[in-house]
């Protein structure tokens, strides 16, 4: 009996080591194929997909369609398989508009459209000189609260807020979930034209390609914070800010009018577009059934006007590192350390126009939803934000949305950066209730409103954003291949370990959504 009882002993000590050894390896093999994603690759295709030959890569347009030859045809060189029908490319339709190359001039300020403001298209075009602007709260007319009442608005310009305010004896939330309320009030009240204040530009875009408001005969455009300020006269530009917190803070209404000189052009164009989302798959062994997918968005603005937007690294920073990591999972594979988990690596178009090839591929997805295991989104890893230059920190990333739907993709993530790329992880972003709201603006949200775990990696925002000085000699290609080493690392994990990570927390996008 103790002989019996040693040799179990002794086995089970053998097979813990074969186990310990099994997962050594694994993190030799994972760590060696991680340093193949390297700074020439990365450096050679956003030469490419930053070039003026590329034109901006605007969704739609020639530039757009060359990037996604490129992409395709590394996709094929590095031996992955077309993903959709036999094709690397997913087409997609959009339908769009342009602003016919018009402005809006706000007291000697020009903006642009999509950048500073946006609107839908189906009205009149428009034409119109403002000397005066009403700023009529939260455009809310209602029996118990009426941002309109005692001001007569036919004819001439206003100016609200997105949302409603909270007053304590009504619950005005159905003006907030329900915007068409709003038009049917200036349907009844008919300002020549309505300029609607939003939070972020980006999201609001997003959310109306899902719910738009219905046409109407009064034109509405969307405003940024900053281009609202403008209409007012320097010595009044605070009360703008005053009025809303008045509002917020008594409950109770405060409209008020100022002179003001803006030229408004709007121009309803619109364009039947076809987008392409490029994929390439990487069949797995034993646990192919299952897939992990690395993205990022390739589209970005073409040209405004007679200004060129590279995007070098918006979004062309993301897109060459899922390029590279094609490339390095596929030679892994080649040399006998293949995923188990097939891989999925694609390209979005549309995305600058409302996350559109996304929401198509989650209703059109090429491999089940069901048994997509993550999404590891990459927008913008190349450049770094003010915030961390002001504190000379160089290695870091925001992770945004890893702990939203599953713990343990939070925990991988973190522990392949502990172990390897010892990068500054920054859950700024990721705060419940941040302001920026990034967790709702890029790709990755369209996979996580069906339940599938997600990472969001991101360099935060710059004074070169969606301009036109987002350019290729700005970039930071080490910190661009430190950066997309750890999606590496975490989608390496991800394929190969035993179990599927689980979806274990309560998902609260429907509250934190709601805005």
């Amino acid at each position: 009996m103790k002989r019996n009882n040693e040799s179990k002993f002794f086995a089970s000590c053998i097979f813990l080591l074969v186990v310990s050894c099994n997962a050594l390896c694994q993190d030799t093999i994972a760590t060696y194929y991680a340093t193949t994603v390297n700074r020439e690759d990365v450096n050679y295709y956003l030469h490419v997909l930053a070039s003026d030959s590329l034109e901006g890569r605007e969704t739609g347009k020639p530039g757009q369609k060359k990037a996604a030859a490129f992409i395709a045809g590394h996709f094929s060189s590095v031996g992955l398989l077309p993903a959709s029908q036999g094709s690397y490319l997913q087409r997609h339709p959009i339908t769009t508009q342009s602003n016919g190359g018009k402005n809006i001039e706000v007291n000697q300020q020009y903006f642009l459209f999509m950048k500073d403001y946006f609107f839908l298209p189906g009205g009149r075009d428009t034409l119109i000189v403002l000397d005066s602007i009403h700023v009529v709260g939260y455009g809310i007319a209602d029996a118990e609260y009426n941002d309109y009442e005692k001001m007569n608005v036919t004819g001439k310009a206003v100016l609200f807020f997105d949302g409603y305010p909270h007053p304590k004896k009504k619950d005005l939330s159905s003006w907030s979930d329900d915007r068409n309320k709003k038009l049917a009030v200036l349907d009844r009240v008919k300002p020549s034209v309505a300029f609607v204040v939003c939070d972020s530009l980006e999201e609001l875009i997003v959310g109306l390609a899902n719910n738009p408001w219905h046409a109407q005969s009064t034109p509405v455009v969307f405003i940024t914070h900053e281009m609202a300020r403008t209409f007012l006269p320097e010595r009044d530009e605070e009360m703008l800010d005053r009025s809303k917190s008045y509002i917020d803070r008594k409950n109770k209404p405060r409209s008020f009018s100022s002179s003001t000189r803006a030229f408004v052009h709007l121009v309803n164009d619109t364009e039947e577009l076809v987008g392409e989302n490029v994929a390439g798959f990487l069949e797995g062994t034993d646990k192919k059934d299952e897939v992990v997918i690395v993205t990022a968005h390739y589209d970005h603005l073409g040209k405004r006007d007679s200004l060129f937007y590279p995007g070098a690294d918006d979004d062309g920073s993301g897109t060459a590192a899922v390029m590279e990591l094609a490339k390095s999972f596929s030679g892994a594979k080649k040399e006998g350390h293949g995923p188990r988990r097939s891989m999925l690596f694609m390209t979005f178009s549309g995305e600058e126009k409302g996350l559109r090839g996304s929401s198509y591929y989650v209703k059109h997805p090429l491999l089940p939803l069901a048994e997509t295991v993550a999404d590891l989104n990459i927008d913008m890893i190349g450049r770094t934000d003010e915030r961390h230059d002001s504190l000379e920190i160089r290695d870091y990333i925001y992770i945004i949305g890893s702990d939203k739907l599953s713990t343990q993709l939070h925990k991988i993530n973190e522990q392949a950066n502990a172990t390897n790329t010892k990068l500054a992880l920054d859950y700024r972003y990721n705060e419940p209730g941040d302001p920026n709201r990034f967790y709702f603006r890029s790709d990755h949200y369209n996979f996580a409103k069906n339940k599938i775990p997600v990472i969001f990696y991101f360099n935060g925002t710059h004074r070169d954003y969606h301009q036109p000085g987002d350019t290729v000699d700005k970039i930071d290609f080490d910190l661009l291949v430190k950066r997309a080493r750890l999606v590496f690392l975490t989608a390496w994990e991800l394929a190969n370990r035993e179990e599927k990570i689980a979806v274990d927390v309560k998902n609260d996008m429907e509250k934190t959504d709601n805005k």
